[in-house]
């Protein structure tokens, strides 16, 4: 009977590690009651289905229930001081809790005690993985093989309810096609997705080879769907964790022929990439060659044409300013939309700008004729704050690094980095290192960071949005402003000693998890967010404590 339970919690468990990683992309709320089901699973494990029914088989009902509640309670009593009692023994997984215990710490100087309270409910798993993983026995990999192809199958899932979202077009950033956890996030387990094939074709033999040729297909589907949300992140996380596995193979083999080939690719990737990047923004930023004196100087109405190549920047390799007539213009948008040809989009941003931004992607003249063009979708797009229409029908890596150009045009002209991700984190950048040195030995406490940056950006006099003016977009940043440089220094040794203490840079998922997650901390705050900070806690616990790890370094293509 005793193998009987046990059997049963051990299942209950996979089935709750199999909830939680397909939730992890998937699904906020699921994440929460996969994370109490595995709580309670731990809390009482050892619970006997045979004693509970001998409660009442000798007892009746009401006794049954008494003598049922007081084995139920001193069960979970006697388990959490043993589990306890196995937890500080672990020193690894102390060490990682010491990145939950500094947020507790921050509450002694926080002044904002609402967000503080809801910084250390989002945080909590960095406290419950450790210690339910630190005190649980290891899976085996055959377990562990079949919980990551459901967590691939979960973010193959989340891929396809994103393109059917992006079919409808009715989205003005990319970014909104992400429906379950934000686009950084979900590019992050795709990122962990794709390794994880990566691992199944090229080590793994327990998988037939028409298995190993979908996981190349569905891996290939990841990364165009990483270019397609152009996630800047997790395609830089991709490229060059990539570089670096084809290095370690390079140095491990002991073929000439292999080290070559392996070296080509070394090489020629980077490359290819750069020529791809540079001849994007050459041809982006080159206007034509054109003759003013040739081209038209009225329109079909016979109206003036201004044509100006000076103040107005070239877009998508196209000037702006030519064939533009904004009387017509006027007339014409007027005529088509509630929203007048002055006022502003959903966003704030001028309409009228957006209107000849949108006409010039289309490749239509910005007259009267050319508002007629367009569709009654694209009077919407551009109501709703779209500019250019590639925005929305060809996203991908090009139109990303379109936007980043206009970015920093817009930037320039105006100081206002609103515009553009990458502008914007320029502006946390300098806001960030501001607050740094002023609260640089105990920092701003738990609850009062955006509450100082948001202070900050006031005086610095910035023109970023009020929407953007939250967090620091980077995790190490956003550390040092809220516990100061002891804080800072708890935070790197917990990211970094529990891995060399267990060897875990030994096995191939946890190192990988490492790079991405790490990595990710340059540019987001990975830990502010449910989404993130599960993603982080479960993986980097379960692969460090939860599994076994036979499947070391042997990676070989």
């Amino acid at each position: 009977m005793t193998n009987t339970n046990s059997n049963i919690h051990s299942g209950a468990v996979f089935f709750a590690l199999i909830l939680l990683v397909v939730s992890i992309p998937l699904s906020k709320f699921m994440m929460s009651i996969s994370e109490f089901m595995l709580l309670f699973l731990w809390v009482w494990s050892g619970f006997s289905f045979s004693i509970a029914r001998r409660f009442f088989k000798l007892g009746g009902f009401f006794k049954g229930i008494i003598h049922f509640l007081k084995y139920f309670f001193n069960l979970a009593a006697n388990n959490l001081v043993d589990k306890f009692k196995l937890f500080f023994q672990n020193k690894a997984a102390v060490v990682f809790s010491l990145i939950y215990v500094i947020h507790l710490l921050g509450v002694f100087i926080s002044s904002d005690m609402d967000y503080t309270l809801k910084e250390l409910r989002v945080k909590l798993p960095l406290i419950l993985f450790p210690v339910i993983f630190a005190t649980s026995g290891r899976i085996k990999y055959r377990q562990f093989r079949t919980l990551m192809l459901f967590y691939v199958a979960a973010v193959f899932a989340g891929t396809m309810v994103s393109v059917y979202i992006f079919l409808q077009k009715n989205f003005i950033d990319i970014r909104e096609i992400s429906p379950f956890i934000s686009s950084i996030r979900f590019g992050l387990n795709t990122s962990f997705a794709i390794f994880t094939l990566v691992y199944f074709i090229f080590v793994d033999h327990k998988f037939k080879l028409w298995m190993k040729v979908i996981f190349v297909l569905v891996g290939i589907w990841f990364l165009l769907f990483i270019l397609m949300i152009e996630s800047v992140t997790s395609f830089t996380i991709i490229f060059f964790l990539s570089i670096g596995l084809l290095i370690y193979n390079m140095l491990k083999s002991r073929r000439l022929l292999y080290k070559l080939l392996i070296l080509s690719l070394v090489l020629m990737i980077p490359l290819a990439v750069g020529l791809k990047t540079y001849n994007i923004i050459k041809k982006a930023t080159t206007p034509p060659d054109i003759i003013i004196s040739q081209l038209d100087k009225k329109t079909a109405l016979g109206n003036d044409y201004v044509h100006d190549t000076i103040s107005r920047y070239v877009e998508d390799g196209k000037y702006v300013g030519i064939y533009l007539c904004e009387v017509e213009m006027r007339e014409a948008w007027n005529k088509r939309s509630d929203k007048k040809y002055y006022d502003v989009d959903k966003d704030g941003n001028s309409i009228k700008e957006g209107l000849i931004r949108y006409l010039t992607s289309k490749d239509l003249r910005k007259d009267y004729s050319g508002v007629s063009a367009l569709s009654e979708w694209d009077i919407k797009m551009i109501e709703n704050g779209c500019a250019n229409v590639n925005y929305v029908k060809k996203p991908g890596y090009k139109t990303r690094i379109l936007k980043i150009i206009k970015g920093y045009e817009v930037y320039k002209l105006t100081s206002d980095p609103s515009g553009s991700s990458v502008m914007q984190r320029l502006e946390y950048l300098k806001a960030s290192s501001s607050l740094i040195k002023e609260n640089w030995l105990y920092g701003v406490g738990t609850g009062d960071l955006e509450q100082a940056l948001y202070k900050k950006y006031n005086e610095m006099g910035s023109k970023l949005k009020t929407e953007f003016r939250y967090h620091a977009h980077n995790q190490y940043f956003a550390i040092f402003i809220a516990f100061g440089i002891f804080g800072f220094i708890i935070f790197i040794v917990a990211l970094i000693y529990p891995a060399i203490a267990t060897k875990s840079f030994t096995d191939y998922f946890f190192s990988v998890f490492f790079v991405i997650i790490t990595f990710s901390m340059l540019s987001d705050d990975t830990l502010e967010t449910q989404a993130g900070v599960t993603l982080f806690a479960f993986f980097y616990s379960f692969l460090m404590f939860g599994k076994n790890r036979s499947n070391a370094w042997k990676f070989i293509f």
